[in-house]
């Protein structure tokens, strides 16, 4: 990713932090719109799973710039998820998901080149959960 990929990475999460149980309950709400089969992976407590979810990925976008720490605990979570039946083949519609959430809440502010450094974002953060899921399988 570059920095500026980043920077825009960062400055669209920030404007989900003053609502993030509803920024979240939209993520999964778009996330079993797209794939109903997923819900039986989810708690029932959807708001509070939003929330959850939003403080997740703020830390993960921490690690953006190769912070060891962040992969750590990225590492954890790609591991509870093998618990939870999250396949790699999730990750695709985890990405969508996320992707339409930004959209409804941005709206036009939410770029081509935003959308672009997001798709980065996720692909760099599933590649650290999917290598560890697949180490924890293994």
């Amino acid at each position: 990713m570059t920095r500026e990929q980043i920077a825009l990475v960062r400055k669209s999460f920030d404007r989900l932090r003053p609502l993030p149980r509803g920024a979240g309950q939209d993520f999964y709400e778009t996330l079993f719109a797209l794939d109903p089969s997923l819900r039986p992976l989810f708690s029932t407590d959807v708001e509070n799973q939003g929330a959850m979810f939003v403080v997740a990925l703020g830390l993960a976008l921490k690690g953006l710039d190769a912070d060891a720490d962040v992969d750590a605990s990225l590492q954890e979570l790609g591991r509870r998820h093998v618990l939870y039946g999250a396949k790699d083949i999730h990750f695709d519609t985890f990405r969508e998901a996320l992707l339409c959430m930004f959209a409804q809440r941005l709206g036009p502010d939410f770029t081509p080149e935003m959308a672009e450094a997001w798709r980065a974002a996720f692909d760099r953060i599933s590649a650290v959960m999917k290598k560890s899921a697949s180490d924890a399988r293994a």
